[in-house]
């Protein structure tokens, strides 16, 4: 008897393989007759759920964008944490989320997948500045930050941040560019949020310290 898997299992199914293989092989090595025999299905189970491959990969940006923003709003939300704290808690789960699907999300950010790029460079900076924000707030609250212009601090602090780290997962961590980078990072966060001189950098190098 042939039994018939909810779809919306069957359709996460095929983007877990499809993520499993672009990260192993590089997308676009990778052939829809790789992911659905790998996934154990007929091409057409395939093309019921994703027009193409392309389409596949926007799913799994749009799965990416959906764990990025709800953690950082679960880390904005602790009631443990200061606000430096704050801020070295979601640079330590983003660098280490897109270090470990490298691959796509160079494909990505690369500008070979235009749209892709657009889509996820809009929504990571529209469904993060909430969290961003409160997490300025609470540091202006606390003394530490100082600005008049809490949204704009929030979009500049999330573009900024992503211009300079674009590229630095391909750096070796003691050379000096890679070291250049983060210090330039963490100067331009400073000025953003009104911040004192290296009060970033110091936190991030005792996180680092005490890893």
């Amino acid at each position: 008897m042939r039994v018939t898997k909810d779809p919306e299992i069957r359709r996460k199914e095929l983007m877990d393989v499809a993520e499993e293989l672009f990260l192993e092989n590089g997308y676009e090595e990778t052939a829809v007759a790789h992911i659905v025999k790998k996934a154990g299905v007929a091409q057409g189970t395939f093309y019921y759920y994703f027009k193409s491959k392309e389409a596949i990969l926007d799913a799994i940006t749009d799965k990416y964008l959906d764990i990025l923003i709800e953690n950082m709003e679960n880390i904005a939300d602790q009631e443990n944490l200061n606000s430096i704290e704050k801020l070295m808690a979601i640079f330590e789960f983003t660098s280490s989320f897109t270090g470990d699907r490298k691959g796509i999300m160079d494909f990505i950010e690369g500008g070979r997948c235009a749209h892709l790029q657009i889509k996820f460079n809009e929504r990571m900076s529209s469904g993060t500045i909430e969290s961003t924000a409160r997490v300025i707030q609470q540091g202006i609250e606390e003394g530490v930050f100082n600005t008049e212009y809490l949204e704009e601090a929030a979009r500049a602090y999330i573009g900024v941040t992503a211009l300079i780290l674009q590229g630095v997962s391909d750096l070796d961590p003691k050379s000096p560019e890679f070291m250049r980078r983060l210090m330039a990072l963490f100067y331009f966060m400073e000025r953003i949020l009104g911040a004192e001189k290296g009060i970033i950098a110091n936190a991030f190098m005792e996180m680092a310290t005490n890893k």
